[in-house]
């Protein structure tokens, strides 16, 4: 059984947190936090093998090299040396430096052009096309979903078969193509 998360992190802490913890094709957890300690206990509780973080992973002064590559993609990405970003990096960062110490890796993704690199149109579609069943009573939240999809490329991360976009200052994992054609 291989465990990963996602998190969709919010700058600050009173603001919603999406967090979500798969194994294989099981939703384990899916939800919302405020708190740098719920998430890391949460995450640490699970014991996954990758956790892939809807932030920048590094400061900058403005665009990375790797920011502009997928913004050339297509992607829409905001550089994490504006000033609006410097709060959301420095709790990414303070957050990995945490889970790596206690042998978690961490990588950096953006959901939504995850789930466009994956050609699927909605998360429904996704879900459907990578065998991955969740069963709520309830709406998810856009924070939770993007969790679930950066969920997603930890674990196609963990499988060698994420889509990368990478320079000298960064990597960002996306997913391979997994539904229709390009749009």
């Amino acid at each position: 059984m291989v465990v990963v998360a996602g998190v969709d992190l919010a700058a600050y802490q009173h603001r919603p947190t999406g967090v979500a913890v798969l194994s294989d094709s099981n939703v384990l957890f899916i939800g919302i936090m405020h708190s740098d300690q719920e998430i890391i206990g949460l995450i640490q509780s699970y014991k996954p093998v990758a956790v892939a973080i809807d932030s920048p992973l590094a400061h900058a002064e403005t665009y990375r090299e790797v920011d502009i590559l997928m913004k050339k993609h297509g992607y829409p990405v905001l550089p994490p040396g504006w000033r609006t970003m410097k709060p959301l990096v420095d709790r990414a960062v303070r957050i990995k430096k945490i889970l790596e110490d206690n042998g978690i890796p961490v990588i950096e993704t953006h959901p939504k052009s995850a789930l466009r690199s994956s050609g699927c149109r909605s998360l429904d579609e996704l879900l459907k096309n990578t065998g991955i069943e969740i069963d709520l009573k309830r709406k998810l939240t856009r924070d939770e979903a993007d969790a679930l999809i950066a969920a997603i490329v930890a674990r196609f991360y963990v499988e060698n078969n994420a889509l990368t976009v990478s320079a000298r200052d960064g990597v960002i994992y996306l997913l391979p193509r997994i539904c229709g054609e390009e749009f």
